[in-house]
This record gives structure tokens, C-alpha cells and sequence, in this order.
């Protein structure tokens, strides 16, 4: 329900406020990172006003470690394992500072677009890759699964950063109208942009 959720978190347009003015095409966007990605409660406040929307029925924190572990049984080392490297992607994402970098517009006869570039500070893991030997993550007695889970924890821990742009379409039909994403990925797709491991 919470990929679904976030996903129609902008794609709904409704009238902004007499009181306050609409935002423009990069406030909108940053104001969904700061929502989305980064966890913030007064970005959601803002958000559920702009949309007339509920957005979220659990803690942020919640929605992330159930993302990483999913399923998983109540304890055991696996699921610890998991719980810690949730902790670790809740903190690289609240660190990747997406925000916009400036807009293009691109209006037709019947709808107003701007395509908005952002840019986000991501693990940058080939860096880390370079000066660490292969066996230097790796916890002794670490085998398969949970060996892959302490060495991304270990690499999110060290990784320097690098920044990652992109852009995202947004639109609307007149000028009450609040700023609607057209192409915005679900959380999880958020992490696997950001925070994905290289092969």
C-alpha cells in the first residue's frame, strides 16, 4: 500500500490555498524529497495540505525497515542482520539530499510542463571499492546471504559521496492548479536509484 501511496503522492492536482501561494515545479519537487526520501514531517504536513491527501499510515523509519526486511522471521540473525542495514539505508537517504537544480518549461496548448532537474549526494561505492581489499568488509565467519548484508552495511558506512542528477516530469493544467509529477518511482525504487550496490 505504501508504494501506491507515495506514488500518487504529486499525480493528484488540486487547488492550492487562497492563503498561500502554489508552489512552483522546483518546491514541488523538493518537497516530495524531503518527504519521500528524507523522512521529513513538516514536507508530509505540507504535502497532505497541497493534496487534500493522507499520505502515510506507519513512521517513516517503519516503511523503510519493512522495505529491507520484509517478511523475514521475528529474530533471528538474518533478520538483525536486516534491521541494522534498514537503519543504514534510512540514513543514507535522509543524507541524499535530492533537491531541484532549476527547471525547463515546456507548455503545450492545454497543459503547463517543466521539466525539473535535481541532483542528489549518493554513496559513491567504487571510490571505497578501489582502496579496500575484497576481504576487508567481510565479517569472519560471514558466509553467503548474511555476508553480503554486513558487507553493504560496511560500505554504506564508509562510502564517500558523489552526486547523481536527473530529471522529473512535471505538470498541471492552469495556474491554481498545484505542480503534479508524472514519472516520480515508488521509495523503493528511490533506494535501488540511490543506493544500489554496483555489480
Amino acid at each position: 500500500m505504501m508504494p501506491r501511496l507515495l506514488c500518487l503522492l504529486l499525480l493528484v492536482a488540486s487547488a492550492a490555498s487562497a492563503q498561500a501561494p502554489v508552489p512552483t515545479p522546483e518546491q514541488s519537487f523538493d518537497l516530495f524529497a524531503r518527504f519521500m526520501l528524507e523522512g521529513d514531517a513538516d514536507a508530509e504536513a505540507q504535502v497532505a495540505a497541497l493534496t487534500g491527501m493522507p499520505l502515510r499510515t506507519e513512521r517513516w523509519e517503519d516503511a523503510v525497515d519493512r522495505m529491507v526486511v520484509g517478511d523475514a522471521p521475528p529474530d533471528n540473525e538474518r533478520t538483525r542482520a536486516g534491521r541494522e542495514l534498514s537503519r543504514q539505508v534510512a540514513l543514507a537517504l535522509r543524507q541524499s539530499h535530492c533537491r531541484s537544480t532549476g527547471s525547463e518549461r515546456r507548455d503545450g496548448d492545454d497543459i503547463q510542463i517543466a521539466i525539473v532537474a535535481y541532483a542528489c549526494q549518493v554513496p559513491d561505492y567504487a571510490a571505497i571499492k578501489e582502496s579496500t581489499p575484497d576481504d576487508a568488509v567481510r565479517e569472519p565467519g560471514d558466509e553467503g546471504e548474511l555476508a553480503a548484508v554486513h558487507e553493504a552495511i560496511a560500505l554504506l558506512q564508509r562510502a564517500p559521496k558523489r552526486v547523481h542528477a536527473g530529471n522529473v516530469v512535471m505538470a498541471r493544467l492552469n495556474e491554481e492548479d498545484v505542480w503534479a509529477a508524472q514519472d516520480l518511482p515508488p521509495m523503493h525504487q528511490w533506494v535501488e536509484l540511490l543506493l544500489t550496490f554496483p555489480e
